[in-house]
C-alpha cells in the first residue's frame, strides 16, 4: 500500500537521471570503462550513446507526469538541474514534454561545478526567485542529497535501484520514496 506525503513548499529543484527518469541502467552500461568521469574526451562517446538512447528507450518514471501536473495547478515553480548535458537530454526532454512544466533547465556543465559543490542548487534557486527555505531538490544520489543537505535545502529522495547499489539517498533526504505515487499535494512535510 502507497503512503501519501504532501509537500509544503513553493519550488522544486528536480534532479533528471534517476530521478524524473529511469535511465541510470543505461548511463551504467555506456561508462563502465571510463575511470575518469570528468574528462570530456572520455566522456564523449558515452554522451552520444546515451543521446540516442534519450532519443527512443529512456521513460519516465510511473507517477512523474502526474505529480508535475498537480504541482503545476497548484502553482509549483520547477525545474531541472542535472550533471547531464542539455546537448544529450533534449531527445528525452522534446520527446516526453517534461520542459511545459519547467521554468528552465541548467546543467553542471553549464554551471561549472559538480553536485559535490551546491552551486547548481543555488544557481537554481536563485533563478527561480527563491529563498533556500522555500525549495525542495529532488535527487536519487547520496553524495547529490547530502550536497544539497548541508546548503540549507529540503531533500526529497528518490530511491532508484541502480543508484542505491552505490549510497542511500535516505540518509540525507527529509523523505523518501521509491515511487512518485507516494507524493501528492503541494511542496516538504514538517518533521517534529
Amino acid at each position: 500500500m502507497l503512503r501519501v506525503i504532501f509537500l509544503k513548499k513553493k519550488y522544486y529543484i528536480f534532479d533528471l537521471d534517476g530521478t524524473l527518469c529511469d535511465s541510470m541502467g543505461l548511463w551504467r552500461s555506456e561508462t563502465a570503462h571510463i575511470d575518469n568521469f570528468r574528462d570530456p574526451g572520455l566522456m564523449e562517446p558515452a554522451y552520444a550513446k546515451m543521446r540516442g538512447h534519450y532519443r527512443s528507450e529512456v521513460r519516465l518514471k510511473p507517477g512523474v507526469k502526474e505529480y508535475l501536473e498537480k504541482a503545476r495547478a497548484d502553482g509549483v515553480k520547477m525545474c531541472i538541474a542535472t550533471g547531464t548535458r542539455r546537448d544529450t537530454a533534449e531527445p528525452f526532454l522534446e520527446r516526453t514534454g517534461i520542459m511545459e512544466f519547467m521554468e528552465f533547465f541548467i546543467d553542471c556543465h553549464e554551471v561549472g561545478r559538480f553536485k559535490e559543490n551546491p552551486d547548481i542548487y543555488l544557481r537554481a534557486a536563485e533563478r527561480l526567485g527563491a529563498d533556500i527555505s522555500e525549495c525542495a531538490v529532488f535527487e536519487d544520489a547520496e553524495y547529490s542529497a547530502r550536497t544539497a543537505k548541508r546548503a540549507g535545502f529540503c531533500v526529497v529522495g528518490i530511491i532508484d535501484e541502480v543508484t542505491s547499489t552505490e549510497g542511500d539517498v535516505r540518509k540525507f533526504a527529509d523523505i523518501a520514496v521509491s515511487d512518485w505515487r507516494e507524493l501528492d499535494g503541494l511542496s516538504p512535510i514538517v518533521r517534529n
